[in-house]
Parts: C-alpha cells; structure tokens; sequence
C-alpha cells in the first residue's frame, strides 16, 4: 500500500487538479501533420511552439480506453499517477455533455521545456457549493485521494487518448466517460470538473515534464442520471456568468429580450400601492411581489429575478433597474426558484422617490442560453398606485 503527502489546492476553495494516465492509444487525433519542436536552450517559461488545433470530431469518434479510479475511490491505497502539473495549463472553452460522457475543448499552452507526446487527460469531479456554484461543497476543498478524504460522487471510468509528435496544438479536446465507484447510476447533482494530464507515457520524468491542468472548473449537471452542461457557462470561478441587462437600465423602454429559452416567470401577491416616502421605523418602501422563474430545462442555469416599475405613459424604467454585468448560477427543479422580491420606490430609482401618481410593474427573469445570449422575460403587468406621504402607524 502506498501513500503520498497531501498537498493544499493550489487555488483555495478550488478542487485538486487530477491524474494523468498510464495507456496509450496509437493514433494521433491533431487535425494536420506537426510542426517542428522548439530549438534548444530556449526560456523554459516561454510558450512553446504550438501545431494546428485538434479535430474535436476525431476525438468525437475515437475508441475510448478504461481508466483505474482507485486512487480516488479507495484514498490512501494509490498514489496520484500525476507527479507535476507544471507543464502547462489548458484553458476550457467549451463543453459538451450526453449520457456519461463529456467533451470539453480548451486551447492548450505548454512550456518551451515541456515534453508533448499526446493526452491522456483525467478529472477530479467534485458537488458545487449550493450556495457558490463556483466552489466546491463542504468536505471536497482540500486534497482528494488521500487517507481520510472522501470518495468523488464521480470519477472517470475511461477516456480518448491521443499520441503524436512534435509541438502541442494550439487547441485540443478531450473526451471522458464518467460513472461512479461502486458503478452506481450517476446522481444527480451539480458539479465542478478539474481537468488535467500528461503524455499516454507519461511516468517518472517524462510525466514531470509533460503534466498540466486546467486554468478553472468546468460546470457540470447531471438531470436524471444523465450529463448535461450548463447553459451559457463554461467555468464560473465566482458562482456567476457575464449577461447583457442594459434593457433593464433607467430609461430603457421595457420590452422582452430574445425568446425567453424556455424560461417563464410569475408574479404573485404583488402590492397594488405603496407610499411615497417610508415610514419612521422602515428601511424604505417599494413594489413587492413573491416572483417564481421556471424553466423546461431543469439543473443548473444562470438566473436573476426582480421587479421593475415603469411609467404607464411611456413604458420607462424608472424603479427597479438593473445595470449588473453578471448574474448567479442557480439550480433549477420541476418546482422552480421563488423569492420574495423588492423594486424601492423611496431610494435607489432612476430620478428620486417617485412622485405620487400611477405606474406599472413587471416581475422580470433573465437567463443566458448556451450561445451566451442573454433572454429577459417578463411577468404580466399589474397597476401600482404610489400614495401622497407615508403609510400611517397604524397601517
């Protein structure tokens, strides 16, 4: 039995970069024939020499070999096969997920002194926080695979690699076929995917020179026991995704935006009236509503909800407006996300307090489809009567 010495993430409250592997499949998969490498005596800091991008299709079709998890699945009993991880850094860019299998694409850079003979890449998969989708749940942000550590709720069970020669491609993609220690049903869940690897013979020194890993987490849901990515996210080291909500800015004329990708949203109880100034013991006074978004697509996806007030004439924003460039990843179930929600009437509107007078509210949802495009949704509309004063004490 062998062990090794834990080390601390690299980036706190991010999962452990994992293994390299030790088989080899004996046919390159890069799209065009290699470059010559880099000539001697060069910076080893500097970026290698790169050959043209992997063929995603190729790599799509290629025969998948198994994988030995039990470094993870039985911590302590096996050694991570990956000595260094120094060699380079892949950079996710996108992510494709069916059944127990994943692809994901990302342009690779390794170091001038690095050793590329092809992938064998591995992952360490780990639950997301419920409240960050960005890091990793309670017990899964130290070292995994060894003594005392828990067991993944999901390893690698097999994968695409490659061999060649010369430089590394620019771009490359991996494929990996997931599935669970005991050969359990995948559970359904969020989670974090940190990829990296080695050359198919990568071991002692040719590993040490050909390691690398990934520069962020890969999103990843799985919804009835199947993979399924996020949409519009890739990575999100802060638990958000960047979205387009300058149709919800002061003066915008409030409209939808894009075809909603299957979202739809609510509002109910909404106030039918507010007072124009807050009351002694009140933070402020505002348009109220409890907003449910639901979606056809359940799991993980990025959501905002709110509530705009705009002017009955015009259809303005003049309360409520958003002007964020991010929004959170939230889970999403048959059920949908409700929330309590506030546009303030006294503070923080377009112009001032609003002046007493009619207006109109909507409770809004926005998304980000997997093209990256932001969709704004809308509620039904109801009538707010903003009242002269504040509320009396005795309601």
């Amino acid at each position: 039995m062998t062990t090794r010495t834990a080390r601390r993430l690299a980036r706190p409250g991010r999962i452990v970069a994992a293994a390299g592997g030790a088989l080899a499949l004996a046919a390159s998969l890069v799209a065009c024939d290699a470059l010559p490498g880099p000539l001697g005596g060069e910076d080893p800091s500097s970026p290698a020499a790169t050959a043209a991008p992997m063929a995603p299709e190729q790599v799509a079709g290629a025969e998948t070999v198994p994988v030995d998890p039990a470094w993870l699945c039985e911590p302590g009993t096996a050694e991570d096969p990956l000595p260094s991880r120094d060699a380079g850094t892949l950079t996710p860019t996108s992510v494709q997920a069916e059944g127990n299998e994943v692809m994901i694409t990302g342009d690779l850079a390794l170091t001038a002194e690095a050793a590329y003979g092809g992938l064998a890449p591995e992952a360490v998969i780990v639950p997301a926080h419920p409240a960050d989708r960005g890091a990793p749940a309670e017990g899964y942000a130290d070292e995994l695979g060894v003594d005392g550590a828990p067991a993944p709720p999901m390893v690698v069970r097999a994968r695409v690699e490659t061999t060649t020669e010369g430089p590394a491609p620019s771009t490359v993609t991996v494929r990996l076929v997931l599935g669970t220690c005991d050969d359990a049903p995948l559970p359904d869940g969020q989670y974090l995917l940190r990829l990296s690897g080695a050359g198919p013979e990568g071991s002692g020194r040719a590993a040490e020179r050909s390691g690398w890993e990934a520069s962020a987490d890969v999103l990843l849901d799985v919804v009835d026991g199947r993979l399924r990515a996020v949409p519009g996210a890739v990575t999100a080291e802060d638990g958000e995704t960047p979205a387009d909500l300058s149709s919800l800015g002061c003066g915008r004329e409030l409209a939808p935006v894009g075809d909603g990708a299957g979202l739809s949203v609510a509002a109910a109880d909404p106030s039918p009236a507010v007072h124009a100034e807050a009351g002694e013991d009140e933070a402020g006074a505002g348009a109220t509503a409890q907003v449910t978004a639901a979606s056809e697509n359940h799991g993980t996806l990025p959501l905002m909800t709110g509530i705009v007030v705009t002017r009955p004439g015009d259809g303005v924003i003049v309360a409520g407006a958003r002007n964020a460039g991010s929004i959170p990843l939230q889970w999403m179930d048959g059920e949908g996300v409700s929330t309590a929600e506030t546009a303030w009437t006294t503070h923080g509107t377009c112009h001032g307090a609003l002046s007493p007078g009619d207006y109109r509210a909507h409770a809004f949802a926005v998304t980000v489809d997997v093209e990256g495009a932001t969709h704004v949704v809308l509620s039904d509309p109801w009538d707010l009567e903003v009242l002269e004063g504040a509320e009396p004490e005795d309601g």
